[in-house]
């Protein structure tokens, strides 16, 4: 019985290793999903961002013939309110965090840091995204990934 021994331990042997392949497999092809899953997140973004930025393009460009009315100032269309003349336009205090902070951050984060600063305004991540975004479009701003979160930075202006 020795050579039954013998077998025995070799189809053990193998099938621990053939185990350990496995698992490392497995593990690899989890960290390729989750890889996967983060870049499909991003692109996702891209697109609703593109699609708010395509839409925003076509409703601001006037159709050839057509006179698009101006609003005259003094009011703002909503009940009569003042404009807010002289007060800095949100696109400012964007730049103006992104230029102070250094450090990138989310548009939640921005979105957040303007709210706690301007207590009397309503600000809205997604058109603080758009208005990133439009930044960055300008070369105003820069974006990164970190993951599937997407980070901005002021542009370093050009020597």
């Amino acid at each position: 019985m020795p050579g039954e021994t013998e077998l025995t331990s070799a189809y053990s042997s193998k099938v621990a290793g053939d185990l350990e392949r496995n698992a490392e497999e497995q593990e690899r092809i989890r960290g390729e999903i989750a890889r996967l899953t983060a870049e499909l997140d991003a692109l996702e973004h891209d697109h609703g961002v593109l699609l708010n930025i395509r839409k925003a393009l076509s409703a601001e460009t006037p159709l050839p013939g057509r006179n698009v009315p101006r609003q005259k100032g003094g009011k703002n269309g909503k009940g009569g309110k003042a404009s807010g003349a002289g007060r800095i336009t949100l696109v400012e205090l964007i730049r103006n965090h992104l230029a102070a902070g250094g450090a990138p951050c989310s548009a939640s984060e921005i979105t957040a840091a303007l709210s706690a600063e301007h207590r009397d305004r309503h600000i809205q991540t997604t058109v603080v995204r758009t208005s990133l975004e439009n930044l960055v479009a300008k070369g105003q701003a820069r974006r990164s990934k970190q993951g599937s979160s997407v980070l901005y930075t002021a542009a370093v202006p050009a020597k």
